[in-house]
């Protein structure tokens, strides 16, 4: 039987080998559909009380470098409402913001600081780094912890602390 450790080393141990294998394969509209409907779901609140109206007409390009993913985020209009559109075909980003599958997630998961990830060059950030700034300001008034539920979040700080191990900073 499988403790929750060895299934978090065989995550961190086997899934980007699998990844790189299965994300070229992915039909980018169901990425897109996926990726779009996640965001809108998970910052609702943000989006309808105007927190992310810096996003209006603006876009992000995050690009996953060992998965050679990207995508891009445009804050937009839908039916009279804000609302983060996703695409994979834009070709001019107001920012861009690259990084490995695993620093992103330790990104994500607010594990490690923003700063540190860009200072140890981990991260990339170029184009409008005011935007950069704002968004990254942003996402650090998220409490993951209140959010997701208990057991997600515990995963998925159990699972960083697994990568920040790997990889020091």
């Amino acid at each position: 039987m499988l403790n929750k450790n060895r299934v978090i080393q065989l995550l961190v141990d086997q899934l980007p080998t699998v990844a790189k294998k299965v994300v070229p394969f992915i039909p980018q509209t169901f990425s897109r559909v996926t990726i779009e409907q996640t965001l809108n779901q998970f910052f609702k609140h943000e989006i309808s009380s105007g927190l992310l109206d810096f996003m209006q007409q603006r876009s992000v390009q995050v690009t996953v470098t060992d998965l050679n993913f990207s995508f891009y985020i445009t804050g937009q209009l839908k039916h009279g409402k804000p609302y983060l559109q996703v695409s994979h075909t834009l070709t001019d980003a107001d920012v861009a913001l690259a990084g490995k599958v695993d620093d992103l997630f330790l990104l994500v998961t607010q594990y490690v600081d923003p700063d540190t990830l860009f200072f140890r060059r981990r991260l990339t950030l170029r184009g409008d780094t005011e935007l950069g700034l704002e968004l990254k300001n942003f996402l650090d008034t998220i409490e993951l912890q209140a959010r997701l539920p208990k057991p997600v979040h515990q995963w998925s700080l159990d699972i960083a602390g697994v990568l920040a191990e790997r990889q020091p900073l």
